[in-house]
Formats: structure tokens, sequence, C-alpha cells
């Protein structure tokens, strides 16, 4: 039975749902860049490289955990909230199925690539982002689909405070050392335990606010192992054109490279932060709106385009004006890091011709489309890193990553022209 507070509840406007996101995500990209401050001088930037690889390499299996379900059940709960239980089942069976064999995969790839870093971490961020963190994503995406779009935030967030507790308990390790020790164990641990207590939290809010989920039948599982793949092939593809170059430097180049390039990445993407607040708060919108076709789905689209290309605009231009900064805020030991900064501050810019496009193409139930663009792009791009980073190191890296994102907007554009032109536009 679906709960009186929620069906009592009445969506806003965009923009208020707009602002409660992104004040969400501003708490967040405060707490996330403290931890970051906090772990990239603690650990060195050696330290931190190692983190940063196995965060990438877990991150991109990471994905294919659940299998998209959780933009499924977004999806169909925005579409018609009666079915919330049984499409929340649908997407936590369809994690347990997938869990075991990304898992294996995750650690043969990780012994492939990762020889220089410790088991011990590779294992315990490999069980926060595989087993833990694809729980919290699924809570917030059910949320998002009754538009209780400040529920959803706070979800989102607390596995980031959590995380800057366990940085602070990192500080407190630090100090009490008597003499110096390597932190990166003690940090895969507290980072595994922080995504834990967030899942604890996610899943008893969820539970008494919207109820528990239910038995889905079989018919609901297949159809989410059928619908969702795209969703994950998709999900993983753009996570390795975004941060392959993390685990490919540590592995091809050194540890100290992969940091730096790890730290610089890392800032660039707390400033893309505002722009996923607006796409995740239109995003039920976007959803109702693409089930009535191409057109609509055009429509509520280009509604948010100014203002996300504005904001980039201006992303860019704070970035490398800001870039020589990092190393008062690091240590000296990233004066690199400031150079990579400037390098990837357009990244923003760049990817916002991306994120429109793939926005109209899944709210048309065309993610096949998407899947396409995102793999044709992780292709592109970790033969051009695994090519360029031996000759030119991080450059070549940034250099890859620009060209994937180049590509695959283009992609995208040429999807969006040819269902343009068909009659009835193509559906997935």
């Amino acid at each position: 039975m679906i709960p009186a507070s929620w069906r009592n509840y009445r969506p806003g406007r965009l923009a208020r749902h707009t602002a409660i996101l992104s004040a969400g995500l501003g708490l967040r990209s405060g707490a996330q860049a403290l931890v970051f401050l906090i772990t990239a001088q603690l650990l060195g930037s050696q330290g931190y490289g190692a983190f940063s690889a196995t965060l990438a390499l877990a991150g991109a299996c990471g994905v294919f955990v659940g299998l998209g379900g959780h933009v499924l059940l977004m999806r169909d709960v925005a579409r018609d909230g009666s079915c919330y239980r049984k499409s929340l089942g649908a997407a936590l069976v369809v994690y347990a199925i997938s869990l075991v064999p990304v898992g294996v995969a995750y650690f043969l790839a990780a012994g492939w690539l990762l020889d220089e870093i410790p088991w011990s971490v590779i294992a315990l961020v490999g069980l926060s982002e595989l087993a833990l963190f694809p729980l919290v994503q699924t809570f917030a995406s059910a949320y998002q689909g009754v538009e209780r779009i400040g529920r959803a935030a706070r979800l989102l967030l607390v596995p980031v405070v959590a995380r800057l507790i366990a940085a602070i308990l990192l500080i407190t390790l630090a100090y009490l050392a008597t003499a110096p020790t390597d932190l990166l164990p003690s940090w895969a641990m507290l980072y595994l335990l922080a995504t834990l207590l967030a899942v604890l939290y996610a899943s008893q809010r969820l539970y008494r606010d919207l109820g528990p989920p239910a038995a889905p039948g079989h018919e609901a599982v297949r159809a989410y192992l059928r619908e969702g793949s795209p969703f994950a092939i998709w999900g993983s593809a753009h996570k390795l054109y975004l941060d392959a170059d993390k685990f490919l430097l540590a592995a091809l180049a050194t540890l100290h490279s992969a940091g730096v390039y790890s730290a610089g990445h890392r800032l660039v993407d707390l400033v893309t932060l505002p722009m996923q607040a607006l796409l995740g708060a239109a995003a039920p919108r976007h959803f109702r709106a693409g089930a009535q076709g191409l057109a609509e789905a055009l429509k509520a689209v280009r509604a948010i385009a100014l203002p996300i290309a504005g904001y980039a605009l201006a992303a860019g231009m704070g970035l490398t004006l800001a870039a020589p900064l990092v190393p008062r805020l690091l240590g000296a030991e990233y004066e690199e890091a400031v150079a990579v900064v400037q390098w990837l501050a357009w990244l923003p810019m760049v990817g916002a011709g991306r994120l429109l496009s793939q926005r109209i193409l899944i709210a048309c139930s065309m993610q096949v489309f998407v899947m396409l663009a995102a793999v044709v792009g992780a292709v592109v791009n970790i033969v051009l890193t695994v090519w360029w980073i031996p000759i030119w190191g991080w450059k070549g890296a940034a250099v890859a990553t620009y060209g994937a994102d180049f590509l695959t907007t283009l992609f995208m554009l040429l999807a969006l022209v040819r269902a343009h032109r068909s009659k009835p536009p193509m559906q997935d």
C-alpha cells in the first residue's frame, strides 16, 4: 500500500526542486571538497593516486551492479506511483543477481591493472563501491521518482558526510601515530564503514517513508534485466572514458602522476555538481515528457539548456583563473596539478552537450543510442590513453578525455537527428 504522505504529495515547480537539490549538492560538494583536501594531504600524491585508481576501477565496475535498475525505478515510479513497491523489488533482485559476477570481474581487473596497490585496499574499496553504494543510489532514485527531491538530496548527502567524519578520524590516526605510517589501508577501511552507515540510514528512511519492496514476479525481473542493461553498459562506458585514465596512469606511468592528475580532475568534478543538480531535479518531468514523444522531450530539455551552458562557461573560466591556488590547498607535492586543472577546466563546457543529448534520448526510452555512444567513446578514450600516456603522461590522458566527449556527443546528436526525421520517432 502506498503511504498517505506519498499519495498527498504534489510536485512543486522545477525551480524549487532545483534549489533544493542544488542546496543538497552544495552541501555535498562542500563535504566532498573537505574529504578530498584531507585525504590528498594525508595520503600524499602516491597514496592518493593509489586510492583514486582503485576507486575509478571500482566505480567503472560498480555501474554494472543493478544493471541500471535505479534509472528504471525512477522512470517507472515517475510515470505511475502505484508500481513503487514492485519496481523497488525488481531493482533489488537484479542488484543481487549482478553483484557476484561483477565482483569477480572487478578483482580480476584489479589483479591485472593495480598490482602495486595492496589487496586489502582493493577489497575494501570494492565492497564499498560494488556492494553498498549502489543501494544508496537506488533508494535515492525512488525518492526522485515521486519528486521528493529534498529527501533524495539528503540520501545522497549522507555517504559524503559519513566520509567526512571518517576523514576526520583519519586525521586523528595520523596525529596519534608515533612514526610515519601508511594511512591508505586505514582510509580504505574508514571509507567502507562510512558507506555502510549510509546504506543503513537510507534503507531505514525509505522503508518508513514509502514502504518496503514487494516481490516483483519473474516477468518484472526479466524486464529490468532486459531494459536496464543498456543503462549499465552506458554507465560503465561513461565511467571508463571519464575515469579510466586514473587507473591507466597508475598502471602505465606512476602513482604520483595518477595522484596529481586525479587531484586536478577531482576539483573539476566538484565544480560540475550544480549542473547535475539541475538535471536531477528535472528528470521526472523529462521522463513524463518523453512518454509523449521526442518533440515534447526536446521542449522539456531545451528549457534547461541555456542555464547549463552558461554555468559550464563560467566554470571553465573560474577553474582556469583559480588553478594556481591548488598547491596552497594541497601542498607543494601537487604543484603539477595546477597545469592539470587548467587543461581540464573546459570539460564542463564540452560535457554540457553530452549531458543534454543523453537526457533527451533516455527520456524517450532510446537508451540504446546512449549506450552505443558511450561504448564508442570509451573504446576510443582507452585506446588513445594507452597510446598517449607513455608519450605525454597525463596530458595524453586529458586530450583523450576531450576527444571521447566530443565523439560521444556527436554520436548522440546524429541519433537525435535520425529519430526526428523518422515517422514515428525511433524508440528503443
